[in-house]
């Protein structure tokens, strides 16, 4: 019994059904490898913009624990300056000390307070937001993700200001004349700087403690380090060098426990580390 006629032999309306038939199938096939391709393509891409969200969490990571780490000695300087502002008598004598404004040559004039002043970027954060990755995300991934890069723009907004409002404090690294009026504006200064550091504070505490907690999944995040592009070690040592002992080193241990459990490296502190 034959199942199918010969082409040859379908005559008129059949033959052309049997055409039809043809075309709609391979159109068929064609729009399903387009979709697959399509399909795959998306997950790529989907996948490349997480990967790349995924390295610069890793560098707010960083951030934020070097903002931890130097927490002790941002607040023992507030409180030096704020003693010595009120134990003026009519002039001021500058004690800074040297280590504040090292490798600072950029800024041209002495400061008397000094913090880190990082990127805290979220750039490839907002080229996703633009593109389809964000809406193949998980949702709950998506909010705390979100919520990260929420605080580090709060953190870069103050960040910029706070910078700023210091320079109105850059006249306490000359010593002369200060009567009462000019030790009240320079303490004012000091009490709103120190208000917005302060905060800046609990943004990096936020973005830390939400860092601590996600899952990555791009185990090449730490490829600025392991390329060299990025020297932990020298990035620590700075740290102590201009700020002192006072450094909570301790603080880097969860980005250096997941940056070896991750590329194999054996990373350890070089530095004791102050109590905060």
């Amino acid at each position: 019994m034959r199942c199918f006629r010969p082409i040859g032999d379908l005559k008129g309306w059949r033959r052309f059904g049997f055409e039809v038939g043809i075309i709609v199938i391979g159109l068929g096939i064609t729009l399903i490898a387009q979709d697959l391709i399509s399909n795959a393509t998306r997950a790529r891409e989907t996948r490349e913009a997480i990967d790349a969200v995924e390295v610069d969490l890793v560098m707010l990571y960083l951030h934020s624990s070097e903002r931890l780490a130097v927490e002790p000695c941002r607040r023992e300087q507030v409180r030096a300056l704020s003693e010595r502002l009120r134990n003026s008598d009519g002039y001021w004598t500058a004690d800074i000390p040297e280590s504040i404004n090292l490798r600072a040559d950029t800024m041209v004039l002495p400061r008397v307070l000094r913090t880190p002043h990082r990127p805290w970027s979220d750039a490839t954060w907002r080229a996703m937001l633009t593109s389809d990755a964000a809406i193949d995300m998980d949702r709950q991934r998506f909010t705390h993700i979100s919520s990260i890069f929420s605080s580090a723009q709060m953190f870069r907004d103050r960040q910029v200001a706070a910078f700023d409002l210091s320079g109105e404090l850059s006249h306490l690294s000359m010593s002369g004349p200060l009567d009462a009026a000019q030790r009240r504006d320079a303490f004012a200064a000091l009490n709103r700087l120190a208000s917005m550091e302060g905060i800046m504070t609990v943004h990096a505490r936020q973005v830390h403690e939400a860092l601590t907690q996600i899952e990555f999944e791009n185990d090449q995040r730490f490829i600025r380090f392991t390329s060299g592009d990025v020297d932990l070690a020298g990035f620590i040592a700075n740290d102590v060098e201009i700020y002192g002992a006072c450094v909570d080193t301790t603080q880097f241990q969860p980005f250096i426990d997941d940056l070896n459990a991750t590329t194999g490296m054996n990373f350890t502190l070089a530095y004791p580390s102050a109590t905060p």
